[in-house]
């Protein structure tokens, strides 16, 4: 079905906005209804007044080491197309964040970092970087869903949720999980079928990429993505310390995890993304913490952190662009 012009403006300027002012509904009714408010307070001050701004500080520290691994990632996927300095691909992916902020669901980064790239190689660089995001989707598929089976019994009483949804939401996860596997591993003969079927020059050149992976570069990847997806639990663990949301590693692993799972399988809006984390962080984490507070906090700080400064950061180098291409 083809959308109407009405159906796309409203998607395009309405969806994010309205999404956030219901979440933010929500969030306020959760802080309110258990008296969280003065607590939140209370937990910004004591954060940044007391021993815990350690937390602080190793979050921060830990953000562009997560952003290097993937940059290195992406030099890895780029390999077969045109090779470039790890710096360059650092720089391309920072920018590439600042292009996600505008556009739902994180499209943004592929616009953002392929002005890195010769023009004639731009094309190519969308295939190559979708399988490179692949690597790190399976590992949210795959803690998430161990998360999800630790804290079936849980979600079962703190939930609305039936005992049946919950269990096809795992299963659909396995699936896709199964899925998107077989796929990663066998990229290379299925973008070699599809150029072969469709016979089209341009799709053939979008797939000359994927068609050079080797299983060695594939699970280099994967272990980078492994690599990564740690260091996204540390940073997580650390702001919920650093606001006093005090989980047993089990019950960290599994929350967060989990948590990382839904917000990758919702529709997401940049204006949005804040009030969404804070919303799944509260139902999930809220399963062992009545610190709503905290859990809210985290999830701001987590997502400055992560997002804002390094989008900002590559927002600046964006603007060099074109002297980036006068020196090479």
């Amino acid at each position: 079905m083809k959308l109407t012009q009405k159906s796309k403006t409203f998607i395009r300027y309405l969806a994010g906005p309205l999404l956030f002012i219901l979440l933010s509904f929500v969030i306020w009714k959760e802080l309110t209804s258990k008296n969280q408010l003065p607590l939140l307070i209370q937990e910004i001050n004591a954060a940044f007044l007391s021993e815990r701004v350690g937390y602080l500080i190793i979050l921060i520290a830990l953000m562009p080491i997560n952003w290097l691994l993937e940059a290195f990632k992406w030099q890895i996927a780029l390999r077969s197309i045109v090779p470039i300095s790890l710096f360059t691909s650092f720089r391309a992916t920072l920018s590439g964040l600042s292009f996600s902020m505008l556009l739902p669901n994180r499209v943004g980064e592929y616009l953002g970092r392929i002005v890195y790239l010769p023009s004639d190689k731009r094309a190519d660089a969308v295939a190559v970087t979708i399988v490179s995001s692949m690597s790190q989707l399976i590992w949210t598929l795959i803690f998430g869903l161990i998360g999800f089976v630790y804290l079936f019994p849980q979600l079962q009483r703190s939930t609305q949720l039936g005992d049946v949804l919950l269990v096809f939401f795992g299963i659909g996860v396995l699936l896709i999980l199964l899925l998107l596997l077989f796929c990663f591993f066998r990229i290379s003969r299925i973008a070699t079928y599809l150029s072969n079927l469709f016979q089209s020059e341009r799709l053939r050149n979008w797939l000359m990429g994927p068609t050079r992976f080797d299983s060695r570069t594939l699970l280099y990847m994967l272990c980078i993505s492994l690599v990564r997806y740690i260091v996204f639990l540390m940073q997580y663990g650390f702001a919920l310390y650093l606001f006093s949301v005090l989980l047993n590693p089990f019950q960290l692993f599994a929350t967060v995890s989990l948590c990382f799972l839904v917000l990758s399988s919702l529709p997401n809006f940049a204006i949005a993304e804040l009030g969404m984390r804070g919303v799944v962080g509260i139902w999930i984490i809220g399963v062992y913490s009545t610190n709503s507070a905290g859990i809210l906090l985290a999830a701001f700080s987590l997502w400055v952190v992560n997002l804002v400064l390094p989008a900002a950061m590559g927002a600046l180098l964006l603007l060099g662009v074109e002297k980036f291409w006068r020196n090479e």
